[in-house]
């Protein structure tokens, strides 16, 4: 590693630790009293440390700091497939699948529709190739569809929750997500990026096969490395080689390492005796991971058009929110369970995040340059307001209690 790459990482080693300490002390405070949910001084400081500012410019070149990113974003991926545990998935609070299908069809449908047409209308941008408007439209799709539960979060952690509403909707989320992974690692199949000189080329369903079989090769290898036995710091120790290797795998290919590591995580909660001490090893480390890509975010954002880019974003946020409320409508249809579940799961959170990264990492062109602002603006804006329009549906449903004492 040269010493330019060196001072890189530890710059940014200095500047999260120094933003999560910020977070810890002063912004997590502000965010329980405020309601709402961090991120976006992240993002600005990943701006000020980006190309888009000459006079600090530490992250001009980002080529050498894949791995970290490939790291951060895999490790959203193989927690995200913790979530496929067999043994708890049956215990499911009755209508979280139905409202995390219901969500992310509907919504999934809506937003890559008029998605599509935007980019391919001429009414507002110069119209795009075929092939860069579905995969921009397919993404926007993802990322809509995606339900975080960082709401439930902050909200938990200022009132007494009870009730039904809290459990089916952090359910709901976490079953968004991995849908809305699942997709997203598909497209990356559909819409692969061929390298010039490859010996072969493969056809998508082909692309599918190698990236799940590389997710599910790698967790039955890496199996007998987590026995249970070891230290907390060891079996972390051993997730940072495991995901940078299944996630360095996938970049090479082109593929998702998103997908990569949700197959990879799915394997491992199944099969290893530690399933669950991976998995709350995992989740302990969460935050500093999405702090991580939050700021490469930020570094990775490029200014397109003004005027397209703002009214791309207006629509989006408008449209995924119709899309969320006929997926709540339907979900409740002849149902038992509240029609307005759709207020739940506003947020976007960290999974967003790796997906417009990802994203952005392996394609280019003017709808990708719009589609990646859209993101970033509609997970700042609904950071804002997601957590106090959950709260307005538990005060709706009876389930909030007094505030905890600080």
């Amino acid at each position: 590693m040269d010493p330019g790459t060196t001072s890189m990482v530890v710059l940014l080693l200095v500047f999260v630790g120094a933003a999560y300490l910020l977070t810890h002390f002063v912004i997590e405070r502000l965010q329980r009293t405020l309601l709402v949910v961090s991120g976006l001084e992240y993002i600005l400081l990943g701006i000020l440390l980006g190309p888009l500012v000459p006079q600090i410019r530490a992250f001009e070149d980002l080529t050498s700091l894949l791995p970290v990113i490939a790291l951060a974003a895999g490790w959203i991926g193989l927690l995200r497939g913790m979530e496929l545990d067999v043994a708890s998935f049956g215990g499911s609070p009755a209508g979280a699948v139905r409202v995390a299908l219901g969500d992310d069809l509907v919504t999934g449908l809506f937003v890559v529709g008029a998605a599509y047409l935007f980019f391919t209308s001429g009414l507002i941008v110069e119209p795009v190739a075929e092939r860069e408007a579905w995969l921009s439209a397919g993404v926007l799709a993802c990322c809509a569809a995606v339900g975080s539960t960082e709401p439930l979060d902050v909200i938990q952690r200022r009132y007494r929750v009870g009730g039904t509403v809290v459990p089916v909707l952090r359910r709901a989320a976490r079953i968004g997500d991995v849908a809305a992974l699942a997709v997203f690692g598909l497209l990356f199949c559909v819409f692969h990026e061929d390298a010039p000189n490859a010996p072969l080329e493969l056809r998508p369903t082909e692309w599918a096969v190698v990236a799940i079989g590389i997710g599910a090769a790698l967790g039955l290898l890496f199996r007998p490395f987590l026995l249970g036995d070891e230290s907390e710091n060891s079996r972390f120790l051993a997730l940072v080689g495991i995901i940078t290797f299944a996630s360095g795998a996938a970049w090479f290919l082109n593929l998702s390492p998103l997908l990569v590591n949700l197959v990879l995580g799915a394997i491992l909660v199944n099969t290893a005796p530690a399933g669950s001490q991976i998995r709350a090893t995992l989740e302990r480390t969460d935050r500093p991971m999405s702090l991580v890509l939050l700021v490469f975010a930020g570094a990775l954002w490029e200014p397109p058009e003004l005027w397209p880019a703002v009214s791309a974003t207006c629509g989006f946020i408008a449209i995924r929110f119709v899309g969320k409320w006929v997926g709540s409508l339907l979900a409740a249809w002849n149902r038992p369970m509240r029609p307005d579940l759709h207020r739940g799961l506003m947020g976007h959170g960290a999974v967003t995040i790796a997906m417009a990264i990802s994203f952005r990492l392996v394609y280019d062109g003017p709808a990708v340059d719009i589609a990646y602002t859209v993101i970033l603006a509609s997970v700042v804006f609904h950071d804002l307001v997601a957590p106090r329009v959950l709260r307005a549906l538990l005060v709706d449903a009876g389930e909030l209690g007094k505030e905890q004492n600080t």
